[in-house]
């Protein structure tokens, strides 16, 4: 027994036996990472969530212009298209995990589709930029043209009902 703790201080002092190092250079910083938003168009009556490869990080703006610009013509093909047309970009305001959108005034109620592209939209975009609030789901808050507020969350908007399509826009 004498000789059990000599033994046991002597390997803890002794480590692993691996003598440390400082920094090693092995080449150039990862390249090719580009942010994406991910906006909802329409299929058959149904949203189908499609990542779009965007210059900076997701905000809710970026994210609703894209929504706004509608599939473009690669999408199109694939029988992508929006229930939003001709709809101005509308004020935003965000507080925590609540985003409120509020259209301009005019005659016409948004169809529930066009809505939930918002919704899930600007839902998947707070979460993007708002990690934390995955706990809780962002509620987006939209105030049509006709002044009617409808109101979800980004729980009812799940990715994996529909896996999301890729597509990259071409410069120019």
């Amino acid at each position: 027994m004498k000789w059990v703790m000599p033994l046991a201080g002597a390997l803890l002092l002794s480590g692993c036996g691996i003598s440390a190092t400082g920094v090693i250079q092995s080449g150039e910083p990862a390249t090719g990472v580009r942010p994406v938003a991910l906006v909802y168009f329409v299929v058959d009556d149904r949203l189908v969530p499609v990542y779009r490869e965007i210059a900076d990080p997701v905000n809710v703006r970026t994210a609703v212009e894209l929504l706004l610009t509608g599939p473009d013509p690669s999408e199109r093909k694939r029988g992508l298209t929006t229930a939003l047309v001709r709809v101005p970009t509308p004020e935003i305001s965000a507080d925590g995990a609540r985003v409120s959108l509020q259209l301009s005034a005019g005659p016409h109620p948004l169809p529930p589709i066009a809505v939930r592209q918002l919704i899930c939209t600007v839902a998947e975009a707070r979460l993007a930029a708002d990690p934390d609030a995955a706990a809780t789901g962002v509620t987006v808050v939209v105030t049509g043209p006709d002044g009617q507020r409808t109101q979800g969350t980004s729980l009812g908007c799940s990715v994996l009902a529909s896996p999301p399509v890729r597509t990259t826009r071409s410069p120019g």
